[in-house]
């Protein structure tokens, strides 16, 4: 081997190269070099950004070992009378949320059973608990035999 393969010069030619573009902005384009001022000033951005999606809608589902439970809020008990939900094996359907006329869908962990839901609301929190589908079905696959005939 060579002694000289590694050169300080080609190492950094090199790591300018793979680098190029990939580095975020200089400080002095972000303001400041305070790393807390930046911090501060990304939080405030990120605030503001989820304080205009206030009409979005999100649903925390938990599941426990005989039930899934959807928790998500109702901001008045009007809108809870103008609240339509359903649901099916799979899948939580609720209409008229944050605003009338807009249809929200809630994927379920795992399967749920048919008319086992309930559902309380308290503190401005909807609460719809659905029991779990224990029993899967199981269906029986007939097997066909084909036997060979041999020729004479």
């Amino acid at each position: 081997m060579k002694k000289d393969i590694f050169k300080q010069t080609d190492i950094e030619n090199w790591m300018s190269k793979a680098m190029q573009g990939k580095l975020p902005p200089t400080p002095q384009m972000l303001g400041t070099t305070d790393f807390f001022a930046q911090s501060l000033e990304l939080m405030k951005t990120a605030q503001t950004k989820k304080k205009k999606s206030k009409n979005t809608f999100e649903a925390n589902v938990f599941e426990t070992h005989d039930e899934v439970i959807i928790r998500f809020p109702v901001p008045t008990e009007s809108q809870l009378h103008q609240l339509k939900t359903s649901y099916n094996t799979t899948a939580l359907f609720i209409e008229n949320l944050p605003a009338p006329g807009n249809k929200q869908t809630v994927k379920l962990p795992c399967l749920v059973k048919r008319n086992s839901s309930k559902a309380k609301f308290q503190d401005g929190i909807l609460e719809i608990r659905i029991s779990k589908e224990t029993e899967q079905p199981v269906t029986k696959i007939p097997i066909e035999v084909i036997k060979n005939k041999l020729k004479k």
